[in-house]
């Protein structure tokens, strides 16, 4: 996944690079952010006098670093260079930590990359688009998930009515307590307003939401009571039981009195998607259709020999490395 600096707007960059409470720093990001958008909109041929620090402008992060020392030398005493250096030293941490590649990669000034970005979310090919944050650092999985939610709402929002009919989206968000928690965390306050956004607004664009958690009382209030539809299977946890029960309508609470005792795979199902409220038996999948976050089974996987240290080797340049098996190398082992 690529998902570059460029395509962040202000509130998402300056989170990035600085945080919150911090109004000088705020001031130098918006406008090194503006100016370097448009140097490059002149390249592509777009017209700067139409932009904002918003618009999605492939721009070069070294031209941002010269806006910024452009900023800093405009000031003689050296006493007040501070914020203008902070925000420069995070930005070079952040290019130089490789686990953020995938963010930080610059761009070379050629063609606009705008397109080849956003077919990765709904481009041609499968129809069924998985985006794997697990490996993302914890510090940047919030804003992540935040520039994702976003473009996809923004791509909806400027496009035809037509072409909304004919190309709506379902945006499903697992885990959904880590994006969308029901408690003020800074690092996700970015992924809690664009979640939120797309829960109230998003149906009119064509852009639906599915939020799945194992801990519903972790996940906000507000974004819960926009679902209309709701999947509930077994729930032992009080404070769960209680926090879908105030969620659902009054007519259908007396529901959550059986979630406590619903079988594996079996699940309540109520809402506007299903004629009826209903008990309903999910179907069991074959293994070659099971998703990879599937239950390992320990009993099975105890019965082979441990790990001898050539493969924790190679699990350790994995890990050293940030890169994952792939596939095809798997079955080859």
């Amino acid at each position: 996944m690529k998902l570059p600096y460029w395509l962040f707007d202000l509130q998402e960059t300056t989170g990035l690079l600085i945080g919150k409470n911090a109004p000088s720093q705020s001031n130098i990001v918006k406008t090194a952010l503006l100016d370097a958008r448009m140097a490059a909109a002149e390249g592509l041929g777009l017209d700067p006098d139409s932009l904002t620090v918003d618009s999605a402008i492939p721009y070069s992060i070294d031209v941002f670093v010269d806006k910024i020392k452009e900023q800093r030398d405009l000031i003689t005493a050296k006493s007040k260079h501070e914020p203008f250096e902070s925000v420069l030293q995070k930005l070079e941490i952040l290019r130089r930590d490789s686990r953020k590649h995938f963010m930080m990669e610059p761009w070379d000034g050629g063609d606009d990359p705008f397109p080849a970005i956003i077919s990765q979310f709904l481009g041609d090919g499968e129809h069924v688009k998985i985006v794997d944050l697990s490996g993302v650092p914890n510090e940047v999985a919030g804003v992540a998930s935040a520039v994702i939610a976003r473009t996809l709402f923004s791509v909806k929002l400027w496009q035809t009515p037509e072409e909304r009919n004919q190309t709506p989206i379902l945006l499903v968000c697992e885990e959904a307590h880590r994006y969308v928690p029901n408690r003020g965390e800074a690092q996700y306050e970015a992924a809690q307003e664009a979640i939120r956004r797309l829960a109230k607004e998003g149906r009119k664009y064509g852009i639906g939401l599915m939020l799945i958690s194992q801990r519903p009382s972790e996940v906000e209030a507000t974004v819960l009571s926009q679902c209309n539809s709701w999947i509930v299977l077994r729930i032992t946890n009080d404070a769960d039981r209680e926090h879908v029960r105030s969620i659902l309508p009054d007519s259908l609470a007396g529901l959550t009195r059986v979630l406590s005792g619903l079988r594996r795979r079996e699940a309540v199902f109520v809402g506007q998607a299903t004629t009826l409220p209903s008990r309903i038996l999910i179907r069991d999948l074959p293994p070659e259709k099971l998703p990879r976050s599937h239950d390992i089974d320990f009993d099975k996987g105890w019965q082979n020999d441990p790990l001898d240290d050539s493969r924790l080797r190679e699990i350790g340049n994995r890990w050293r490395m940030q890169k994952r098996q792939t596939t095809n190398e798997s079955k080859d082992s």
